[in-house]
């Protein structure tokens, strides 16, 4: 069956979004951005909560978007996207799908129908409700150098969890890349 790989951007301490929410203190690291690239595809379904959803619904099906970022555009727009919302229930975007509530059934079928393995980018709290139900395979976290000191930690309220490092690399930015797959 498909994994369930999560993928976020954190600071040293611990923190993946601002106090409003921004994520404009990301170090750009053009090596670390070619890889992703080349990593996203492996993921054919997309899970978000309403927060990213929106954000990213704002920018991926522009016209902008797929002048500045083609190739990321396309997959984007091309993706399943989930998202776990009791207040957004539809979109114009292309392969959008809604639910109510994040349960082990939901995402069981969702595992069934992906093509692939399946991501969640941001997304903090379906992450952590996700991670709360066993239902997390990897995580994938970009750590940059910094401390951001105030902002939305990213791992919160989940019980004691063991991880092991699958694969650890160094970016010319500083920021390093740590895949941990979830030990269950």
């Amino acid at each position: 069956m498909n994994r369930i790989v999560v993928v976020n951007w954190v600071a040293v301490d611990g923190i993946f979004s601002g106090p409003d929410g921004e994520t404009d203190w990301f170090t750009p690291d053009e090596e670390l951005a070619s890889e992703n690239l080349q990593n996203l595809p492996k993921a054919s379904t997309i899970l978000f909560g309403r927060v990213t959803f929106k954000m990213m619904e704002a920018f991926w099906p522009t016209q902008e978007a797929r002048s500045r970022f083609p190739e990321i555009a396309a997959y984007m727009n091309g993706a399943e996207k989930h998202t776990f919302s009791t207040t957004v229930n539809s979109s114009s975007w292309q392969n959008s799908y809604f639910h109510k509530e994040i349960s082990r059934e939901t995402v069981t079928a969702i595992k069934e129908t992906a093509k692939g393995d399946i991501v969640i980018l941001g997304s903090g709290d379906v992450s952590m409700a996700l991670h709360r139900l066993g239902l997390i395979d990897e995580y994938s976290l970009i750590l940059d150098p910094q401390l951001l000191g105030a902002g939305k930690p990213f791992f919160r309220n989940i019980n004691r969890t063991a991880l092991q490092l699958l694969d650890a690399r160094v970016f010319p930015s500083g920021t390093v890349c740590l895949n941990y797959k979830v030990i269950k």
